[in-house]
């Protein structure tokens, strides 16, 4: 009898995949509570908002229309009415003029950066990010193995003159700078919006250093107090500047539906890294049939909806909070609060209190590339309603008081 010996597939792993990887390792995750009473964890959109009566009837329209393309392979660079609503919707809120060959669809935004990363990134080469950043974006930075160089983040977004140093040390090394990343609307964890200064400054940066932006903006449309301001694809007219968008904040996030804004060149080779038959022909059709007549209306309902809650958990922190040395922000819009624990603050000791009482939130040091952020926790207001974010921003802040030394 032969006897069958389990393939030890880990041998066979890519250096990508080996990144990170050791033996016997789940399926990772971020939550430390189960079933949270008070999820204030990921970055949710609030099930309220869905337009769950318009997109039955969006689908009904398009399948009459549109039903046998819909459910067939599809365009490699996306849906052309999708890429069509992609150009409309820069149009609407910024003025900004595109076509429809400099966009590509990508499953959600986090496939739409890592098509910039596969795109542009080999092991060991050098990027710049904020610190803080997107923890999600920073898993599939490491997994592409990328030396990640840091610059911190202030009011006024990515400090201009830290990257402007980190440019000339690999300038000094011979090293180019694949790319630099950065999220300049209601920066996700810390909250600012880069300021017009900062973002001239680093556009102007990668044209003398000859290095690609990945400008992430997963957040824009949902402004509920500021200035719009010219995006970095706006200001840059040398090429430097890819630009990433979604419809998962602004219609839902099962939709599964994001892009990238590039000159028209870069298109081809991002489109290698993309799937075959066209990303979910069948969604792309849906959500155009019923974006293209609500568009405006239901992001303002968003941005409503998301003052709102913002608004609450402030108050509910600041009524416990206030008179600490507590940091916290108040981003212009988006889904998240950024705090800095107020001195004393032991964060093992309130991540135990939370979970005890039943709230999720995000830790600080995930967000970092290359450590930090210990005395830092992340806020989401989006999912959890009104009274809920208010409450619960309360209890958040007990806790934070009981765990203080």
């Amino acid at each position: 009898m032969t006897t069958t010996t389990a393939l030890d597939f880990a041998r066979l792993l890519s250096t990508r995949a080996k990144i990170g990887y050791q033996p016997g390792m789940g399926v990772r995750s971020n939550r430390m509570v189960a079933n949270p009473l008070f999820d204030f964890g990921a970055g949710r959109p609030d099930p309220g908002t869905f337009p769950y009566d318009g997109l039955v009837d969006a689908t009904a329209r398009m399948m009459k229309e549109e039903g046998d393309q819909a459910l067939t392979y599809g365009d490699p660079l996306g849906y052309a009415g999708l890429r069509d609503l992609v150009v409309h919707k820069y149009d609407l809120f910024e003025g900004l003029k595109i076509e429809r060959d400099n966009v590509i669809i990508a499953n959600g935004s986090g496939a739409a950066l890592a098509l910039a990363f596969s795109a542009f990134v080999d092991v060991g080469d050098a990027i710049i990010t904020e610190a803080p950043t997107f923890s999600g974006t920073l898993a599939a930075i490491r997994r592409h193995g990328a030396r990640v160089l840091d610059a911190p983040v202030d009011a006024e977004g990515i400090d201009t003159a830290a990257v402007r140093r980190h440019l000339e040390t690999l300038r000094r090394e011979g090293t180019p700078c694949k790319l630099i990343y950065t999220i300049v609307n209601f920066q996700n964890p810390a909250g600012p919006t880069q300021s017009l200064r900062r973002r001239k400054e680093l556009v102007a940066l990668a044209q003398e250093f000859g290095t690609i932006i990945l400008e992430d903006d997963a957040y824009g449309e949902l402004r509920f107090e500021g200035e719009q301001l010219p995006s970095l694809y706006a200001l840059d007219d040398a090429g430097c500047v890819v630009r990433s968008g979604t419809l998962s904040k602004i219609l839902g996030a099962g939709v599964r539906l994001g892009w990238l804004a590039a000159p028209k060149e870069m298109i081809p080779v991002l489109q290698g890294f993309n799937f075959g038959g066209g990303v979910n022909p069948f969604m792309s059709r849906v959500a155009v049939y019923f974006m293209r007549d609500n568009l405006k209306p239901h992001v303002e309902l968003l941005a409503k909806t998301y003052h709102q809650k913002r608004d609450a958990m402030l108050t509910g922190l600041w009524e416990v909070l206030g008179g600490t040395d507590v940091e916290i922000s108040k981003p212009d819009g988006g889904f998240f609060i950024w705090i800095k624990l107020p001195t004393g603050t032991d964060p093992k000791k309130l991540a135990q209190l939370a979970a005890e009482q039943g709230i999720q939130y995000a830790q600080g040091p995930g967000f970092f590339p290359n450590g930090g952020g210990e005395q830092n926790i992340r806020l989401a207001y989006s999912y959890e309603t009104v009274e809920k974010c208010y409450e619960g921003s309360k209890l958040v802040g007990q806790v934070i008081k009981q765990a203080r030394a």
